[in-house]
């Protein structure tokens, strides 16, 4: 039995970081090698590729000699057996006789040919960090975000990487509403929160890119109207958070709060409880396939904006409010403006 100072209570995780099993398929497709299963794993490997080729150099090579040695011994035998028989060279002994020449004749280059798929994977390892600099930095994001919600009580449930798809599309503010892969979603009595991170470094602006918030908020619609319509949580209501792990900018969305990865525990330990225990358990049994699929059809006429109203909290403004507070900031960029 251990002192309470010495427990240590996490909030329950599921799932994995998206961004990251994004990148190690693509580093796959490229010619890592598939026993890194994870990007920890990539960066070791990149670390000991080197020594990994000159130890396959030197196995590749042991190897050759063994072959050498061995069609030598078959050789002499060869010979033998030709010269008690009054024969000359067999045609047998003269193909062994020429095989053990061509490997010693091209010996390092035999050896360099086998080593080709280890250099093809030397070349992405090293091209990583140029090529895949914001896939990293978006999973570097992502886990700093997890340590973060772990150190909520063990009454929390983290959910990652979740994809949630409504089998038939409608438009949402202007834009077709379908799918939507959400980062993280937390689930506690406080409530149910979608959250996206993002590892900013710079503005830019773009048309034909939903920002943060609008992604945030387009996936907590879709979650809303998924626990409303096909679980029977009418009553459960759902809020987006971006969170931002290294600069200290801040967006505006509407029904989405913006804050500091280090602001998301005390803001959520904040808030006044609003689920039972039971609900709690039933919206995490619904998501914890994290692959979600629905139809929503049979909801009637009813626009989606209004359904958006429905999900907007009653708190929403004071939930504004105490973020603000808790940074300590005002929001400084406008809506629509993208950040990457």
């Amino acid at each position: 039995m251990c002192l309470k100072s010495e427990c240590i209570i996490m909030a329950t995780l599921i799932g994995g970081s998206g961004a990251g099993d994004d990148l190690i398929r693509k580093l796959h497709e490229s010619g890592v090698s598939r026993s890194c299963t994870t990007i920890r794993q990539v960066m070791e490997r990149r670390e000991a590729i080197d020594r990994a080729i000159e130890y396959e150099r030197m196995r590749q090579n042991d190897l050759l000699e063994r072959e050498i040695r061995s069609l030598r011994h078959k050789a002499m035998r060869r010979h033998i057996v030709d010269s008690l028989l009054f024969f000359r060279k067999s045609r047998k002994t003269e193909e062994i006789e020429s095989r053990v020449n061509h490997l010693r004749a091209n010996r390092e280059a035999i050896v360099e040919n086998s080593l080709m798929y280890l250099y093809r994977e030397k070349d992405v390892l090293d091209r990583l960090t140029r090529e895949y600099r914001s896939e990293l930095k978006g999973y570097y994001g992502e886990l700093l975000v997890m340590d973060s919600l772990k150190q909520l009580g063990d009454d929390y449930y983290v959910i990652s990487d979740v994809k949630i798809t409504r089998a038939y599309g409608h438009r949402f503010d202007g834009r077709m509403l379908k799918s939507a892969r959400v980062d993280h979603i937390v689930v506690g009595r406080k409530g149910v929160y979608c959250i996206e991170t993002k590892n900013w470094n710079s503005i830019k602006r773009t048309d034909d890119k939903p920002s943060p918030g609008e992604q945030a908020r387009r996936a907590s619609h879709l979650l809303y109207k998924y626990l409303k319509f096909t679980c029977g949580l009418s009553g459960v209501k759902v809020m987006g958070i971006v969170l931002y792990t290294n600069i200290a900018l801040k967006g505006r969305e509407d029904f989405v709060r913006f804050m500091r990865n280090d602001e998301i525990v005390p803001y959520l330990e904040a808030r006044p409880d609003n689920i039972d225990e039971q609900t709690v358990r039933e919206i995490v049994e619904h998501l914890k396939s994290r692959d979600i699929v629905f139809d929503d059809s049979h909801r009637g006429s009813l626009p989606d904006e209004e359904m958006e109203a429905d999900n907007d909290p009653a708190e929403s403004g004071r939930a504004a409010e105490a973020a603000r507070s808790l940074s300590g900031e005002s929001d400084v960029i406008a809506h629509g403006e993208e950040i990457t």
